[in-house]
């Protein structure tokens, strides 16, 4: 195996394997404060974690081709790791992730098999069919609290929220994110949504996902599902998405697509540690 670490941790974008992770835990912390520091815990961060990684190595092995234009300096466009070598660290996180899922619950295996599925679903043929594609993305990102909210038995009306809320923001990110990819879109026919309705279109369509994320991040402020120490965090996450919309509304090119798909993750981040802290705290 052609072993380079940087490329390796790279090859799994940490950070958002991280956050998948994370979900997982605030789900459960939602669904009980209790189980926080419980071993299911434990496995639930390293089922997101690791099936998170293994559909980043899955996609990556897919869009070679793609990001040699598009993302050249990817460890596989570059060359760095084999493909071979790829596929087996993907194969052995796959098998990590099914495990702990197993050791939780048989549902939690259940929910876990499908979105494993559906990452090579998504790489065969839901990537090419535009917003389709992006729901699938956009879907994993919303799961992960339900996830944990399944290890806990409850899924409360706040994870409903929080998970709605990541879908739609996270659908907003991946409508971004296709101005920046146009031009290898187009070398391997995805019918992208900037492909289909131009790099303007898709500005104004991510940007009213994202607009709607912010309008139902206030539904646990209104039924006070949040306690009132967190609400500046919230809204603060809230601010960052609001600039997010300003920055790409006035200038859409690929280069500013890419600082604000990452500023969005940011956001994201931020949003997840609030809800984290919030729960944290015994009411």
């Amino acid at each position: 195996m052609n072993f380079n670490l940087i490329a390796l941790l790279s090859l799994i974008r940490p950070i958002n394997s991280f956050m998948i992770g994370l979900a997982v835990v605030v789900g459960i912390a939602i669904g009980s404060p209790d189980m926080l520091f419980s071993r299911l815990t434990i496995y639930g961060f390293i089922t997101g974690f690791s099936i998170s990684s293994y559909s980043m190595i899955i996609n990556d092995i897919y869009d070679i081709e793609i990001d040699k234009i598009n993302q050249p300096e990817r460890p596989l466009a570059k060359q760095i790791i084999s493909i071979n070598s790829a596929l087996l660290l993907s194969l052995i996180l796959l098998l990590i992730g099914l495990t702990s899922s197993l050791i939780i619950s048989y549902d939690n295996l259940i929910i876990t098999a499908i979105f494993s599925v559906l990452s090579w679903f998504y790489n065969i043929w839901g990537k090419k069919q535009g917003i389709i594609g992006n729901s699938i993305v956009a879907s994993s990102m919303s799961i992960p609290f339900i996830f944990g909210g399944v290890i806990t038995g409850n899924i409360s009306l706040l994870v409903w929220s929080i998970s709605l809320i990541a879908f739609l923001s996270g659908m907003g990110r991946e409508i971004i994110k296709t101005i920046a990819d146009i031009e290898g879109d187009k070398i391997k026919g995805i019918k992208s949504v900037s492909i289909k309705f131009g790099s303007r279109n898709a500005m104004l369509i991510a940007c009213g996902f994202i607009l709607i994320s912010i309008i139902i991040s206030f539904i646990p402020i209104y039924l006070n599902l949040i306690q009132i120490y967190y609400i500046p965090l919230l809204i603060m996450t809230d601010l960052i998405l609001l600039y997010s919309i300003f920055i790409i509304s006035k200038n859409y090119s690929k280069s500013e697509s890419l600082k604000v798909k990452k500023l969005i993750l940011y956001a994201m981040l931020f949003g997840l540690i609030t809800f984290l802290a919030n729960s944290m705290i015994v009411w």
